[in-house]
């Protein structure tokens, strides 16, 4: 799968080699239940249109959508996200940093982008969707927009789990209360925490510092991945940080599966 930011995305003068595009868009934090649906359906036209996500990196976007609140952090490294769609055979992920100029752009500006450049054939959202500056355009009008150009718009309703919509932030409060059963419940698979990026100093990775999210301080039952093997072991949390023994430490784990 190829990684391609967006301004080098609009600087290419063929991105996507000639192919049409299967194209869906958001931050898929966690990519649960919800968002697997979504890349699912621009796969399956994978015969057709070349299958492409358009995700967004951490910035104060999300932080001004808690308002005063802290952001609690994310559910996944940018690793281990691009991980997942190019397993659910995506072929290319653009990314989107929310600098003022693509703030400032409107969602059929945005659209319209996508549709000569992008060469989009085809598009999966969310209902509850929106783009564009002030997020002024919203699935509905996607759709409208896109059918005007002939171009089809798949809009799935949420999955739900307990009769709620799963969503990313709803599962980031269940990891923050520590219901960890809860959480790989609409995540579709337990609750990892990867380790690339985060400091590693007496035993403790820095998980907080990452700016990714990690359950309540206490004690937990996991397995160790590393490269070759996975190894149960207990660990730590606390003050934001994963403790690990000398022993777990000295296997080099990649990622720590926290088991429900």
């Amino acid at each position: 799968m190829r990684i391609l930011k967006w301004p080098l995305f609009l600087k290419e003068p063929n991105p996507l080699n000639g192919n049409p595009s299967a194209i869906t868009v958001g931050v898929f934090d966690g990519v649960h239940r919800g968002h697997r649906v979504l890349i699912e359906q621009i796969v399956s036209h994978n015969e057709r249109a070349m299958p492409v996500v358009i995700t967004f990196v951490r910035s104060h976007h999300k932080k001004a959508r808690y308002g005063k609140q802290e952001y609690p952090g994310d559910i996944l490294s940018f690793r281990q996200k691009t991980a997942i769609f190019e397993s659910l055979g995506v072929s290319l992920t653009i990314v989107i940093e929310f600098s003022e100029s693509f703030r400032h752009t409107g969602g059929t500006e945005f659209l319209r982008i996508l549709q000569e450049h992008g060469k989009m054939n085809y598009m999966a959202v969310g209902s509850d969707f929106r783009c564009g500056f002030q997020l002024d355009t919203d699935a509905a009008a996607i759709q409208k927009f896109n059918s005007g150009c002939h171009i089809p718009t798949c809009i799935l309703e949420p999955r739900t789990e307990g009769s709620e919509p799963i969503s990313s932030s709803r599962i980031r409060s269940i990891i923050a209360s520590g219901d960890l059963a809860a959480a790989a419940a609409m995540l579709g698979r337990p609750f990892t925490a990867a380790l690339d990026g985060a400091e590693f100093n007496g035993g403790a990775y820095d998980i907080a510092g990452q700016g990714r999210i990690l359950p309540p301080p206490g004690r937990y039952p996991v397995l160790l991945h590393g490269k070759n093997a996975a190894k149960p072991a207990e660990i730590l949390v606390a003050d934001g940080k994963i403790i690990v023994d000398s022993a777990a430490a000295d296997m080099y784990p990649e990622f720590i599966e926290f088991l429900p």
